[in-house]
Formats: structure tokens, C-alpha cells, sequence
């Protein structure tokens, strides 16, 4: 009995020690497996489901820390990324003793079957605050031999796959790190929208990022903590690029032989050395004529010390883009956030065509000339030579269309113009920029109500020129040149004009001009030319319908006072039906004029002064000025047909004071001379009439006339000049 009792006692603490080993695994395979197939588990892990959720199907864990999962989900969202991924099956370990450290320590997870998708979601999810405590997430390995598919928005990468990842991360705000990853995929497509992009497709990526704070590097900024080796190789998809009879532009992905081959290295902003991306596209299709186009699409980007760019886009078929660039970038370092910091380090030829939604920068190639703007959205071909992100000498811009407006003499000149635009080299390599432009419609309107044009043109030329590079201001010169602007109502002039001498009543006319200005838009010389047709016209009292041509010549005299020499300018009437003042109308009359001196104030009416030299049909209107044709004796009239008659003499015209003096008419058959000073409607002048051995005087005040029959000519002599 006692011999029995000693040896079931080492066996009964036999049994009560496996007893109590095995009662906690029993209650961790319990426990375990409970918390993996009931809603436990999704609801332990899911606690910010619109950040981080994981579903599965069924799971498993048979050891401590092993755990197996199948059919797994996993989504989140950081900001305005939104993530998915997919495994039939997930393996892993978790290192047990860590959790009592706040610490996720998981050395290994396998995953079968994997896929998953990255989106920009359409609302952002802000982070939340940092704090401190949060729990640590360490995955050294995470692997998988069976990575089937991956995409982005519309772009999908699919084939057999394999990569190995492992991350850290600290919870509520703390640090993250992507440790040394692979990923390797052969056989691989990539399609955009279900349309394929490459094919046959061999692709290996090194990736790392390192350790890092939210507030470190945010956003695109996280690309300076990535270290990134590319290697990619396969076929290219090609381009089909159809125009419709309307104009209407369709671009497909289709079949084609193209290539793609890339080596890069990218280390924290920097690409390094022995890079080389090459890739080539068929494009083709149709033009708007339906002409059929094969081209190729290339781009070659090899990295030494510098980044060298060759690139052929071939013309779109709207137009809108072709590019034959051979361009470098000094130093290898990708702008992150400033692309336009890549300008200034580019230098190289590039010909091509862009279209702009605004060409205002090209405003800036004559920063020198202020009242030229040119604007509007467009598309230009361009031949340039770039020097440090500058445009250089040799370069030339052509502009089928551009908004551009000129301001000129206090108007302003607006429409759409082709433009050609030069960049030549000064005498010390300076740059001298050239314009050649050509408005094939335009209107002009005064700069005060630019919204209320009074001449509408067609083909008006400008040229913008500067002569010395240093000195751009000072050389600058341009010219403006058109023909026959039409003026529907003339009576817009009527404010240059001395309007109760001179002016307009009505009728449509004709503007030219030739305008050569400086760099500040003032006029140095040039001419204008209005002419009018059937025009209705005042002129020193008398009412006169014809046709009008009067030509300024214009030189600079005092830019301040907006002051120009107009000598020799000349007013031709045509054509012309006027009433007498005794109410004969005479018809097919005509005048040439030629001012010796005038002066044109464009914030005054026309002055003019000195000597005047005046062809006109016959003397029929100068002794309409004076009296009525009953009151002159019967022979004086017949001057009027004794043929065309050449006058000279003085002339002063300011504000609304016209004085004639020293008028002389003369040929083979009589002699006529006068003198007239015209103020407001004040008259008063003399005039001597000679015909054979007739001859008559009349003086004239006012209404009243005097007519000398008597020794005429002793009279008029006697009589005072009104002009020195």
C-alpha cells in the first residue's frame, strides 16, 4: 500500500504539471480563435474606421504570436489618399512581450494573392493633433511571392509579382520610416482607363524613406528622405490622334511597337549619376484635312553631372503641342515643389509649338515699350536657344494670333495680330529683341473710353526695334502703318479742328498712318491722312459738300506739351457743291493747299501760320467769302471762268482766330488779291479784283460791305496788313 501511494505521486504531479501548462494554451486557443472569428477582433482593430479598417474572412492561430488570416481587406485613408489592398492569405508573427511596451513588433507577415489600389479621395481627412504615448508599429518583413495587381487612380499595374516591405511608425503623431524595400514584377502590363500603356514588361523598384516627423517633411516634401532605384524595360503602346471635320480632337491609346527603357537612381532629391530613361510611342491619325500622320514620340533623359533632356513630341493634330527639344539642366538635383526653379538651370535649343491660355509673358520681351500689351490665349511656334533658363540671341517666337493693344497720341489701337518675334545679338551679346506684327483687324478709340471705338481697320503693321542692347530705352523705335481705316462719322475729329472755321457736319471717311514712335509711345514723326467722301463740311462760313483729303505731316516739337511741327502739311477738297450767299450753288469746284507752317497740339485744335500755297479750280469761293455775287459788278464774275487760279499768301489760324493776308490769285487773265481776319463770327477783310482794265474794291465789316469802283488798287494798298 505505502509503495503504491509513493509512485502515484510522482505521476500525479506529472499530470497536474501538464495540466497546467496546457490550461493556458488551451485558453489562448480559445481566446485566440474567438477573437479571430467573432466580431471581437474586427471591433478591437477598427476603432477609426474611416482611417484604418481590416476585415477577413476566417482566421487561425495555433501558437502564440502565429496568427493566419484568409480573404483579407485592408482600407485607410490619410488626407486626400485613400488606399485599398487584398490577400487570400495573411501569415504572421508578433512578438508578445513588446505589447506590454506599448509596441506592435511584427518580424514577419506572408501574404498570397495580393492586390491593391491607391485614389485621390474627393474630401481630406486632416491628421489628427500630435501627443505622446502612442503606440509603437514596427514591421520588419513584409513579403509576398504573389503580388497580382496595383493601381492609381486610373493607371493599373498588373502581372506576377513579388516584393518585401518593412515600415515603422509611431502612432498619434509620431515618427515613420520605410526600411530597405523591394519590389520585382515580370510579364507586366500597365493599362490607363482599360487602354494599354506598356506591355511585356520587366519592372524592379528599390525603395527606402527615412525616419521622419509629419511636421519634417510633409506632403511632396517626403521625396527628400526617398531613396528610389527604377529599373523598368518593355513595349510601349502607341497614340492614335484624330481630328473630326469639326475640329473636334480624339485621343486614343492603341496598339504599337514602341519602347521603354529606364535606369534611375533618385536619392533624397538628388538623381544619381549613369542614369538613362528612354522612351518611344507611335503616334497617328488624322489632320483636320484628313491627311493621314505617322510620327514618333521620343523622350531621352541620361544623367551624368548634369540632366540632358532630348525630346520629340510630334505636332498634335490641334495644334497645340510639338516639341523637338535638346536641353540640359545644370546639376541632377528634382525640384520637389518649385518647379519653376528647373528655368534657371536650363540651357539648350528647343523648337517646337505651344498653346497658352495667356501669352502676357510675351509682354515681357519689351519690358522697355509699356504701351504695348500683348495678351489673350494662343499657341506659338517657336525656334529658341535657352541660356540659363533665358531666351538667347538666334531665337525666334512666331504668334499666328495674339490680343495686342497699342496705345498711341491718347488712342488706343486694339485687335488681334500675328506677330514674329526675333531675338538678335548687340555688339556685345547683349540681347536686342525685334517685333514684327500684323493686326488683320482692328479698332481705335480714345484711351478715356477705350469701350467706344471710332475707327475699325484691317491690316495694320507694327515694328518694334532696338538698336543697342545696353541701352534699350534710348535706342528703342517703333512704327505703326496702316491704310484706309474706316471712319463712320468724322465728326470725331472735330476736336483738333477750329470748329467756327473748320469742321465737319457729317459723313463717313478714311483713316491712314504712318507713326514712327519712341520707346515711351510718343510720336517722333509721321503722318495722318483723313479722307472723306461726300462729306458735309463748314468752312470759314460756307457750307461745302465734296470730297476731303487732309494730310498732317508730323514732327516731335515739345513732348510735354504734346506739341508737333506739321509744316507742309496739305487739305485737298474735291468735288465740291457749296452755296453762295446769295443762294447759287456752285458744284464741281476744287482746292490744293499746302500749309508752309502749322502746329498740332493734341489736347488743342490745329494752329497753323507762315506762308500758304493754294491751287484751287477758279476764285469762285474767295468771292463767296466776301459778298454776294449780285452785289459784285457783272464783270467780276467773269473771273470765275477765266480758269484755274494759284494763290499764295499768309495764314494764321489759332484757337478760332483764321487770318488771311497777302492772298494773291493770279493768271494770264486777272490779278486778285485779299486779306480776311475771321474771330468768333466777327468778319472783316478787303479784297481788290483786276480784270483787263476793270478793277473793284470791297471792304467788309461785319454784315456790311463797301465796294470801291474808283482807283481800287491805291485804296487796297492803302489798306493795313493783318500779319507782320
Amino acid at each position: 500500500m505505502e509503495r503504491t501511494s509513493l509512485r502515484g505521486k510522482p505521476l500525479c504531479w506529472l499530470q497536474w504539471g501538464l495540466l497546467a501548462l496546457f490550461a493556458p494554451y488551451a485558453l489562448y486557443l480559445l481566446a485566440g480563435n474567438v477573437f479571430l472569428n467573432t466580431a471581437l477582433g474586427e471591433a478591437a482593430l477598427n476603432r477609426k474606421p474611416e482611417r484604418f479598417r481590416m476585415q477577413w474572412a476566417s482566421g487561425s492561430t495555433w501558437w502564440p504570436g502565429r496568427v493566419s488570416l484568409t480573404d483579407v481587406t485592408l482600407q485607410g485613408q490619410a488626407r486626400r489618399i485613400a488606399w485599398n489592398a487584398q490577400a487570400t492569405r495573411v501569415e504572421g508573427r508578433i512578438a508578445l512581450w513588446p505589447l506590454l511596451s506599448r509596441r506592435l513588433h511584427v518580424p514577419e507577415v506572408r501574404a498570397d494573392d495580393v492586390r491593391g489600389a491607391v485614389r485621390r479621395a474627393a474630401g481630406e481627412l486632416a491628421p489628427p493633433p500630435p501627443r505622446a504615448g502612442g503606440w509603437e508599429l514596427q514591421f520588419d518583413r513584409i513579403a509576398s511571392d504573389s503580388v497580382r495587381r496595383g493601381a492609381f487612380d486610373a493607371w493599373v499595374l498588373e502581372g506576377e509579382g513579388r516584393a518585401q516591405v518593412g515600415f515603422y511608425k509611431q502612432l498619434r503623431g509620431g515618427p515613420m520610416e520605410l526600411t530597405p524595400s523591394t519590389f520585382d514584377m515580370t510579364g507586366a502590363r500597365v493599362t490607363r482607363e482599360g487602354a494599354e500603356v506598356l506591355r511585356e514588361t520587366t519592372l524592379h523598384a528599390g525603395f527606402a524613406l527615412d525616419r521622419h516627423r509629419r511636421e519634417e517633411a510633409a506632403g511632396l516634401d517626403k521625396l527628400l528622405k526617398t531613396r528610389l532605384d527604377l529599373r523598368l524595360g518593355g513595349r510601349t503602346s502607341g497614340l492614335n490622334v484624330a481630328v473630326s471635320p469639326r475640329g473636334e480632337v480624339a485621343v486614343r491609346l492603341v496598339p504599337g511597337e514602341g519602347r521603354a527603357d529606364i535606369a534611375l537612381a533618385f536619392e533624397r532629391g538628388l538623381l544619381a549619376p549613369g542614369g538613362r530613361a528612354q522612351w518611344t510611342m507611335a503616334v497617328a491619325g488624322n489632320d483636320i484635312a484628313g491627311a493621314v500622320r505617322n510620327d514618333i514620340l521620343g523622350i531621352d533623359v541620361a544623367v551624368d553631372q548634369d540632366i540632358a533632356i532630348k525630346a520629340t513630341v510630334p505636332p498634335q493634330a490641334d495644334g497645340r503641342l510639338a516639341v523637338e527639344a535638346d536641353v540640359r539642366l545644370r546639376g541632377r538635383r528634382v525640384p520637389v515643389r518649385d518647379f519653376a526653379s528647373l528655368l534657371p538651370r536650363t540651357s539648350g535649343h528647343v523648337i517646337g509649338a505651344w498653346h497658352f491660355d495667356s501669352l502676357r509673358w510675351l509682354s515681357g520681351l519689351f519690358p522697355q515699350a509699356p504701351w504695348l500689351k500683348l495678351d489673350g490665349a494662343g499657341a506659338i511656334s517657336a525656334d529658341v536657344q535657352v541660356a540659363d533658363g533665358k531666351l538667347a540671341p538666334g531665337s525666334r517666337i512666331e504668334v499666328p494670333g495674339v490680343d495686342a493693344v497699342v496705345d498711341v497720341m491718347g488712342n488706343r489701337i486694339r485687335g488681334r495680330a500675328r506677330a514674329d518675334i526675333r531675338l538678335d545679338a548687340g555688339d556685345s551679346g547683349e540681347l536686342l529683341p525685334r517685333l514684327k506684327a500684323v493686326m488683320e483687324t482692328f479698332d481705335v478709340a480714345a484711351v478715356e473710353a477705350p469701350g467706344k471705338p471710332y475707327v475699325r481697320g484691317r491690316n495694320l503693321r507694327l515694328s518694334v526695334n532696338a538698336d543697342d542692347g545696353r541701352r534699350v530705352r534710348e535706342t528703342l523705335k517703333a512704327r505703326v502703318v496702316f491704310d484706309d481705316a474706316t471712319v463712320p462719322d468724322l465728326r470725331v475729329y472735330n476736336p483738333f479742328l477750329p470748329r467756327r472755321h473748320m469742321r465737319f457736319d457729317g459723313g463717313a471717311g478714311y483713316l491712314s498712318g504712318d507713326l514712327s514712335l519712341d520707346a515711351a509711345g510718343e510720336v517722333g514723326r509721321g503722318s495722318l491722312r483723313i479722307a472723306g467722301r461726300g462729306t458735309r463740311m463748314f468752312l470759314a462760313g460756307i457750307q461745302l459738300r465734296g470730297d476731303v483729303d487732309l494730310a498732317l505731316r508730323l514732327h516731335r516739337a515739345d513732348l510735354k506739351r504734346h506739341l508737333f511741327v506739321a509744316d507742309g502739311s496739305t487739305l485737298q477738297v474735291r468735288n465740291v457743291s457749296f452755296r453762295e450767299p446769295d443762294g447759287d450753288t456752285r458744284t464741281g469746284w476744287w482746292a490744293r493747299a499746302t500749309l508752309g507752317r502749322a502746329r498740332l497740339d493734341i489736347d488743342r485744335p490745329l494752329s497753323a501760320g507762315g506762308l500758304a500755297d493754294v491751287t484751287m479750280k477758279d476764285v469762285g469761293f474767295l468771292l463767296a467769302l466776301f459778298s454776294r455775287k449780285k452785289e459784285y459788278p457783272a464783270w467780276v464774275y467773269r473771273l470765275v471762268d477765266a480758269g484755274q487760279a494759284h494763290v499764295d499768301g499768309r495764314v494764321q489760324w489759332q484757337d478760332d482766330v483764321l487770318v488771311l493776308d497777302r492772298l494773291q490769285a493770279r493768271n494770264d487773265r486777272y490779278e486778285m488779291r485779299a486779306r480776311m481776319r475771321l474771330q468768333g463770327p466777327q468778319r472783316q477783310g478787303d479784297l481788290y479784283a483786276k480784270w483787263r482794265a476793270l478793277s473793284v474794291g470791297v471792304e467788309m465789316q461785319g454784315a456790311q460791305r463797301r465796294f470801291h469802283l474808283v482807283r481800287a488798287r491805291a485804296w487796297y494798298d492803302g489798306r493795313r496788313h493783318y500779319l507782320e
